[in-house]
């Protein structure tokens, strides 16, 4: 009898074919090695806009470890290994490659019929092939998009296709991290009514398969009675909500699970002989799913290098960071990091390791002091290091104004507090290995309190800062430090912001801020940055030397931030 808690081995070959117009798909299979006694069943991964086959790793290792055999590909014209610029990107030409697929698991694997899983935006792409081909037995979709003129309205607070329409033409724009030539890729959408509700709805009548929906209960960008309505129209479809989801579904662990579970449960009843529960999948050994996306991480990069220097990439990030002390969920994590920090004392001195343009400087100022209301013998010192020249020039800029307005409030007397800034680059802090001027040497036991704020994860070893931090904090000291949590959902940010009431300029930043954030996602994938969980945060504060950490979430529940002292 198979242990379902045993862990599977599983394996992927490389593989590239070609499309239907002849350019290069590159792609991956993974299956174990135990032989099916009921005969091979595949499954076709597409990806999600933005995002390449890597991103489909655990769910397709988790697929393979139940009998599957899986191909997983990058659309041309798009991000990842296979050919084009994603300059070029279309939704009829990416359903054209999910063809391409099932052609080239037919030929070379003898596929006669596929399971297609499809995410997000290529949802839409996966209702078009659905309608084409009978080699699809089963569609999968995991918060599929089914009204793009929906989705882009929630996203950009604009109705960009009924501009396009009307005659309003984009040219290249940076949607989440990405240059397309919107103006091609919405006329081609449109000339296949691949942007409506009801055109999703025309799809699904000529569906001859059974369709699977896995749509999730708090979904920013697609509603979960539009997938309903688009479900009704299936000739066989069934509706499976994820609780406690957003859009980013491994955002939530316990959800993430639990779906995979579900789906590999559907996926096996659709394919296979006989009941599957849940409970039955077993699970892929994780020491293989690490090893296989380090290997595909390595080939990102070498395939879609990065030529911008961090000094240049976060000065532009930082501009359009500005938005932030606007939105009140940052101003509730500014709160709890201020309520860890704890309250000032004559003379204490707070270093802001990675203060970038100032926002949680501005606030130690304003709100900390003012609301202590201490007139203080000593004023502290805050102390703020960053790598970019425009940051630290923002960050002086706010620091000085605000310093100002708080002594010259005339209803409450008030302490002050002194101001130094430094340029560093801190995953070189305290090291030997660049020349002496650019070092900023430091005594033991210099800061009273730290704060590094959302800055872990860009570094190149975040150990070796925080080892650092641990020599340069008094003993008793307290030390705070967050991070983006991994899979991180901005979309709850962005929908609390615009449901405050945000001007219409504010948005328009907020929505530059979820562009850049998905230029960042971009080298999350390519391994140069790393988000961090709670249990994370704690384990480098415990190595470090820190003494017990404790973990908070944050920022629309999207970050984790935790605290421990020397």
């Amino acid at each position: 009898m198979i242990d379902p808690a045993s862990p599977v081995p599983v394996q992927s070959e490389l593989v590239f074919f070609p499309s239907r117009t002849g350019t290069k798909i590159a792609a991956y299979i993974d299956r174990t090695a135990e032989p099916n006694p009921t005969g091979e069943r595949f499954v076709v991964m597409s990806p999600k806009y933005g995002e390449t086959k890597k991103n489909n790793l655990q769910l397709a290792y988790f697929l393979a470890a139940n009998g599957f055999t899986v191909l997983r590909f990058d659309f041309c014209c798009h991000f990842g290994e296979s050919d084009g610029d994603m300059l070029d990107f279309t939704l009829p030409a990416a359903v054209e490659d999910t063809l391409a697929s099932i052609d080239y698991l037919e030929t070379h694997h003898r596929a006669k019929s596929v399971t297609l899983l499809a995410s997000s935006l290529s949802a839409l792409t996966a209702f078009r092939a659905v309608e084409r081909d009978a080699r699809i037995e089963h569609l999968v979709t995991m918060v599929g998009v089914v009204d793009l003129v929906y989705t882009l309205i929630k996203v950009y607070q604009d109705d960009l296709i009924g501009g396009f329409i009307d005659g309003r033409r984009y040219g290249v724009l940076d949607i989440l991290g990405h240059e397309v030539n919107m103006d091609h890729f919405f006329e081609v959408t449109i000339a296949e009514n691949m942007h409506t509700l009801e055109g999703t709805k025309e799809a699904m009548r000529k569906a001859r398969c059974p369709v699977s929906f896995f749509p999730a209960d708090n979904d920013a960008w697609v509603r979960i009675e539009d997938v309903e309505a688009v479900a009704a129209c299936a000739a066989r479809a069934k509706v499976y909500p994820i609780e406690g989801a957003m859009h980013e579904v491994r955002e939530n662990q316990d959800a993430a699970e639990k779906t995979m579970r579900l789906l590999v449960s559907v996926c096996r009843e659709h394919s296979f002989p006989g009941k599957f529960s849940p409970e039955e999948a077993r699970v892929p050994d994780k020491k293989a799913v690490f090893a296989q996306n380090k290997i595909e991480r390595e080939r990102l990069r070498r395939a879609r290098p990065v030529k911008e220097q961090e000094d240049a990439f976060w000065g532009k990030y930082l501009e359009k960071y500005r938005v932030m002390e606007k939105m009140d969920d940052y101003q509730q994590y500014l709160d709890l990091v201020g309520e860890l920090l704890g309250r000032f004392k004559d003379g204490e001195v707070l270093l802001d390791a990675g203060c970038g343009n100032g926002l949680l400087g501005v606030w130690v100022v304003r709100e900390l002091l003012q609301k202590q209301g201490t007139v203080f013998d000593v004023p502290p010192l805050y102390f703020g290091m960053d790598l970019t020249d425009s940051g630290l020039s923002d960050a002086v800029g706010k620091h000085a104004g605000t310093k100002v307005a708080v002594a010259a409030m005339p209803t409450r007397q008030v302490g002050s507090v002194d101001l130094l800034y430094s340029r560093v680059d801190l995953d070189y802090f305290g090291s030997t290995e660049v020349p002496v001027e650019e070092i900023v040497h430091i005594a033991d036991g210099s800061f009273d309190k730290i704060v590094c704020s959302l800055l872990l994860s860009y570094l190149k070893s975040p150990e070796r800062l925080l080892k650092e931090l641990h020599r340069v904090i008094r003993p008793g000291g307290r030390i705070v430090i967050s991070s983006m949590k991994p899979f991180c959902d901005l979309s709850s940010i962005y929908r609390d912001f615009v449901e405050q009431k945000a001007s219409t300029r504010d948005v328009e930043s907020a929505r530059e801020l979820l562009r850049a954030a998905g230029a960042i996602k971009v080298k999350q994938e390519q391994g140069y940055y790393a988000f961090f969980s709670a249990e994370e945060l704690s384990e480098l504060l415990t190595k470090a030397g820190f003494q017990t950490p404790q973990c908070f979430t944050s920022l629309g529940n999207q970050a984790c931030v935790a605290v421990a002292t020397k």
